[in-house]
């Protein structure tokens, strides 16, 4: 997967849907039979469904993708899928047919607009197959008015919210032609990007039968996907099915929807996360097509008999990103919170990097950018990240600015940039990790763009950025019965000032990169006027902290703010003369509070780099490993397997990863492997090895190879082990030791 992404095709087939109106929410079926006559060379399948399709080809799938194709901004891009369709035609009859869902194309949720959006219709397709025969004719079928389609399909509703109702009753169909679709504003463009898959499944780790008769499914770890079910009922039985991250005090799920539950007011009529199968009376495996659910708990009600784990399969279902790194290390709980985080996350790739699988499914920008860097080292995001900047970039043209969360219907459209800057910083770790240059030539003129917007805003306001912005969000209460600070206790203006200057210093490394010098001066320039008035407007002399002057009580919070600390201290605001005392107060404040957490996303992903950067390794080991609240091995204390969204037991989600960044420093500190640059043709390893640990080892599969590092404490001496890969260069930084070295395997024994 790289930078190739998006190519475009001219079509002869044309958009086609059914007599439907936007309230309908069942499954049409298009179907096109067709006779083939003489030996096949090659076939191809070019086909786009929105919002989401199954295609199958004589009754067969042509892989085992689902949820195609991804959800994009459809007024700028609309994606199709390209598939090698030889192996399932005949040399004869043959039918094609496709059946599309409603995804967030058409999805009637008022609560981010989306049933506004400026894109929303009705399920539509359009399909190429083009066959080339071994005699050198070439044939292609098309869409057109010639296809039937049905809406008596067994899906009378779906929602990527609310679930699906699937009535196996319904399988005699009335057939009508087609008609024809206005074709989605957006550009037709091919998803070059790592499809969705079944990418892991399960047993289930416990199932107990209420008195009520239904069924509690437990999960062995918090997922992202569904259950296939094995059911053989009597005919008109309606099984529900319906997914949790909780359950109540008396055993049942936690739903939401119908006022119930978290949120549950954002759909007031309907459950979400819930499916129903009504029998037709023969045995069958039921899983759903059209939407997905996050998921501890399935509660399965009218199940008759007996359900036992062999009645069911449970799936992960996420974009089919390649895992490439491993690490482990002596301490067991610092092993788990490395799990959990990679687990989450690979739970929120869902064409799009979410924040939550199930009540808002949606790219929260926040949410990757203090991520980016955990996301970096343990997967592969060539295509996944580059398809998610192009619709950061899709949003910025139609929005004005790039809102929120991507993509976005005519919502959150203010340009926070503690959010939004990791367009930019998602173009510059593209070029670090994998080399993605010409990708990042594409996207200059849209970067550039968005920083000149950024700089005339900064220079209006005197180069603070001062808005009322999404900041440090979820900080603890400091009392964990106490629902955390959503918002800011000390504002956002620190925090995003901070950031907009990070950004402007990845402008100018990314403008040099690319030759445009002239703008390299001018991001340079801008930059240093946000350092001095940054400086000016938030450091306190006299008690050598950093302060915004802004206060609002929530829980036992104290007004010293960790946050505000560790960002100059990790983004290189604090002039060198003034950083002794705003490290000595910092640590002051992690020794006060028991080595425990007072921070919220932005600071979270701060706190280790910047401990182990100061030369506080134990401290950061101690802060790493902590148990008690707020910190990340309460969590695990709490029988955890995934990451939450906030510190206490309250938290909205037990699925969310912006807090879960301890993994970022377990590669670039424990291990040492960072400062990557240029595909990895350049890099540090500088592993922490005076922290206590006893061990620690790990690798990273790069664009040039492996790298790793492993390092034991043994007899008194530290033993490190370090491969480069060839044609790369790495800075050895250990104590006592300084090299540069190329390609092989080295040792270094340290005492």
């Amino acid at each position: 997967m790289g930078s190739k992404l998006y190519t475009t095709r001219e079509w002869a087939g044309k958009w086609i849907c059914a007599e439907m109106t936007l309230e309908d929410r069942m499954a049409p079926i298009f179907k096109k039979d067709f006779t083939i006559s003489g030996e096949i060379k090659d076939a191809k399948i070019f086909v786009s469904g929105l919002g989401y399709f199954e295609l199958k080809i004589n009754g067969n799938l042509p892989d085992d993708s689902v949820l195609n194709p991804a959800n994009t901004h459809y007024c700028q891009t609309a994606l199709y899928r390209e598939f090698d369709a030889a192996a399932f035609l005949n040399n004869g009859e043959n039918a094609i047919t496709v059946e599309l869902g409603c995804g967030f194309y058409n999805e009637p949720t008022d609560v981010w607009k989306w049933d506004t959006a400026p894109w929303r219709s009705v399920p539509k397709m359009i399909l190429d197959l083009v066959i080339t025969y071994a005699d050198g004719r070439q044939e292609t079928i098309t869409s057109d008015e010639s296809w039937l389609v049905t809406l008596d399909g067994p899906i009378v509703r779906n929602s990527i919210y609310n679930g699906e109702i699937f009535d196996a009753r319904r399988c005699e169909f009335a057939w009508k032609n087609a008609i024809p679709a206005e074709a989605p504003k957006g550009e037709l463009r091919c998803q070059d990007v790592q499809p969705i898959r079944r990418v892991a499944q399960f047993a289930p780790e416990a199932i107990k039968r209420l008195a009520d008769g239904t069924y509690i499914v437990t999960s062995p770890e918090m997922s992202a996907g569904w259950v296939k079910l094995h059911i053989n009922a009597p005919r008109d039985t309606e099984v529900v099915i319906t997914y949790s991250e909780a359950l109540v005090e008396d055993g049942h799920v936690l739903r939401n929807g119908k006022n119930e539950g978290p949120n549950g007011g954002w759909w007031p009529n309907e459950y979400i996360q819930q499916d129903t199968y009504i029998s037709d009376g023969n045995e069958a495996e039921y899983e759903p097509k059209f939407s997905y659910k996050g998921y501890k708990y399935i509660q399965i009600e009218n199940y008759p008999g007996e359900l036992t784990a062999d009645d069911m399969v449970l799936y992960r279902v996420a974009n089919d990103v390649d895992v490439i790194s491993s690490f482990r290390c002596s301490n067991e709980l610092v092993n788990k919170l490395h799990d959990i985080m990679r687990r989450t996350l690979h739970n929120n790739f869902q064409g799009k990097p979410t924040d939550t699988p199930i009540w808002e499914k949606n790219g929260w920008l926040g949410d990757l950018n203090v991520a980016l860097a955990s996301a970096f080292y343990n997967f592969d995001l060539r295509g996944f990240l580059n398809c998610f900047v192009h619709m950061m970039a899709d949003c910025q043209s139609e929005c004005g600015v790039v809102p929120i969360m991507v993509p976005a219907a005519k919502w959150g459209e203010d340009n926070c940039i503690v959010w939004n800057s990791v367009f930019v910083f998602a173009v510059e770790k593209l070029c670090d990790y994998y080399g993605e240059t010409d990708f990042a030539r594409k996207m200059y003129p849209d970067l550039k763009v968005y920083a000149k917007t950024n700089l005339d805003l900064l220079e209006r306001r005197n180069w603070i950025w001062d808005g009322p912005d999404f900041s440090d969000w979820v900080s603890p209460s400091g009392d964990e019965f106490i629902a955390g600070d959503a918002g800011n206790s000390e504002g956002s203006a620190l925090c995003s000032t901070a950031y907009a200057y990070a950004m402007l210093l990845a402008m100018e490394k990314i403008a040099r990169m690319l030759n445009e010098e002239e703008d390299a001066k001018v991001y340079a320039a801008a930059a240093q006027k946000v350092y001095a008035a940054f400086n000016a407007k938030y450091y306190n002399a006299e008690k050598q902290i950093y302060t915004t002057g802004q206060w609002r009580q929530i829980g036992k919070r104290t007004e010293y703010r960790q946050t505000s600390n560790l960002v100059p201290l990790n983004f290189g605001l604090v002039p060198e003369d003034k950083k002794a005392g705003v490290v000595k107060n910092l640590m002051a404040d992690f020794e006060a509070k028991g080595y425990h957490l007072d921070t919220g996303c932005v600071g979270t992903r701060a706190v280790l780099p910047v401990l182990f950067d100061e030369g506080y390794a134990d401290a950061a080991t101690t802060v790493l490993k902590q148990t008690t609240y707020p910190s990340w091995g309460y969590w695990i204390e709490k029988g955890a397997t995934s990451t939450w969204e906030g510190w206490e037991p309250s938290a909205r989600s037990q699925n969310h990863y912006f807090l879960g960044t301890c993994a970022e420093a377990m590669y670039s500190h424990i291990l040492g492997i960072r400062d990557i640059r240029d595909g990895f043709s350049r890099f540090t390893v500088a592993p922490e090895v005076e922290c206590e640990l006893e061990f620690a080892e790990g690798s990273i599969q790069t664009v040039n190879g492996p790298v790793s590092c492993a390092w034991k404490k043994e007899n008194g001496k530290t033993i490190v082990d370090i491969v480069v890969p060839e044609g790369a260069t790495a800075d050895i930084r250990l104590p006592g030791i300084e090299t540069q070295v190329q390609g092989g395997k080295y040792q270094y024994i340290i005492g």
